[in-house]
């Protein structure tokens, strides 16, 4: 297996990508109208486009019906889908089509990740085999939003900055902190790929009897940490200030963001928690058709085998590394690290949250469990059973993630199995 891996292994990243690019892009137009959160974010897409000052304004009243403008969020993602827009039209596929490119970059950076981080093209290749057969990120792929954005600047930033910690080029530092300023730039929670670079520079600062080890390194990489990131996320509102918005507004606006972030009291049916998140317990319901005996809905819900285990993984790993610290692999604390930082801060959140808050964090849940798959190397049977059972739950929920039809004795028994997963 090693050595038709090792020949092909190109040809098979290939497939997978191209796999992972069509399940994303098939029927994606499908519903013809807007769903879920697009009520915000694809139709003040639609104002970028046209260049329409209220997409900056917190005040601003949207002329479509059942809209609101969406000035909570960074306009990074926006003014890709506002592109897309611009160049196919204002339809469904041309506002969802941002999404399904960085989905699929997604898959692909996923598996870059993992043969940087343990130098292992099975792994890689099994790596980005459960993240493209994951529920939570094929949903954000199809659907206007900017978490799969998000999720794709966060993993190139973890990706950059482990590259330079392996060569210590200068460059890599930099592409880093570029890729977490445009995390910044398409959703605050960007700022967890800066905790992880942080933390881990900071940490390398070894204090000894006689001097301070690495200061003079670190603290150039910290400027450019800051400054990089907040240069890309004022560029991000280079529209608003062609249009003429001064410092005051700019300054203003994000009181207002910060003040609805932090004292949002509204409760939502599909709010969840962020323990909730890593047991699969509770995912969003974006969009339904029922027919005669049918249903079809999109639920952004994790793939349920790759939940479980990985949630195993997971706590092998966390063991692993509090009982052998010392002789632990600092690729498997990096990446463990980097998954708590991606999602565990959620838990001390003052608003209102949503699974698919988790989806920066499931690549790299998907790393960790192909890591400790290939470390069952003679047992084939085992490591058999646990890819076939997630790609096999991919198969079977793949109409519920896409609105294809099931009969509605089969979404109760399957879909519905568990009342807290409808």
């Amino acid at each position: 297996m090693q050595r038709f891996v090792e020949r092909y292994y190109s040809p098979l990243l290939v497939l997978l990508i191209a796999i992972a690019f069509f399940s994303r892009l098939y029927r994606v137009h499908i519903p013809e109208k807007y769903m879920f959160d697009e009520v915000y974010h694809a139709s003040t897409a639609k104002l970028i486009a046209h260049n329409d000052p209220r997409a900056y304004e917190w005040n601003a009243k949207s002329d479509e019906k059942d809209t609101a403008i969406d000035w909570l969020h960074p306009p990074g993602a926006k003014l890709l889908q506002a592109g897309s827009m611009f160049l196919l039209g204002e339809t469904s596929f041309a506002w969802r089509l941002s999404s399904v490119v960085f989905g699929t970059l997604v898959i692909l950076t996923t598996v870059w990740l993992a043969q940087a981080l343990f130098e292992d093209k099975r792994l890689s290749l099994l790596a980005g085999v459960f993240a493209a057969s994951d529920g939570l990120l094929l949903v954000q792929s199809r659907i206007a939003m900017n978490d799969i954005h998000v999720t794709f600047f966060i993993l190139q930033t973890l990706l950059w900055y482990w590259l330079y910690r392996k060569k210590k080029l200068r460059k890599y530092f930099v592409a880093a902190a570029v890729m977490a300023g445009c995390a910044i730039a398409s959703k605050w929670s960007g700022v967890f790929a800066i905790g992880v670079v942080g933390l881990f520079e900071v940490a390398s600062v070894q204090i000894t009897q006689h001097r301070i080890k690495n200061l003079r390194r670190i603290l150039p990489n910290l400027g450019l940490l800051l400054l990089i990131p907040a240069a890309l996320y004022l560029a991000s509102y280079g529209q608003m200030w062609l249009q003429g918005k001064p410092l005051s507004h700019f300054v203003e606006l994000h009181k207002q963001i910060w003040a609805y972030q932090t004292t949002l009291t509204a409760t939502h049916p599909y709010q969840s928690t962020a323990l909730q998140w890593f047991f699969n317990i509770r995912p969003v319901w974006v969009a339904v058709e029922y027919g005669v005996g049918t249903r079809a809905d999109i639920y952004a819900f994790g793939n349920p085998a790759l939940f479980v285990w990985g949630a195993i993984a997971v706590i092998l790993t966390a063991g692993v590394l509090v009982w052998k610290f010392k002789k632990s692999s600092p690729a498997l604390l990096f990446l463990f690290v980097s998954y708590l930082v991606v999602w565990a801060p959620w838990a001390f959140s003052p608003r209102v949250m949503f699974f698919y808050h988790y989806a920066p964090a499931v690549p790299l849940l998907s790393i960790i469990l192909a890591y400790w798959v290939m470390k069952l190397k003679k047992k084939r049977v085992v490591i058999s059973c646990i890819s076939g059972s997630i790609i096999l739950a991919a198969v079977v929920w793949y109409p519920h993630w896409t609105l294809l039809p099931v009969s509605n004795a089969f979404a109760d028994q399957v879909y519905f199995h568990f009342t807290t997963w409808k």
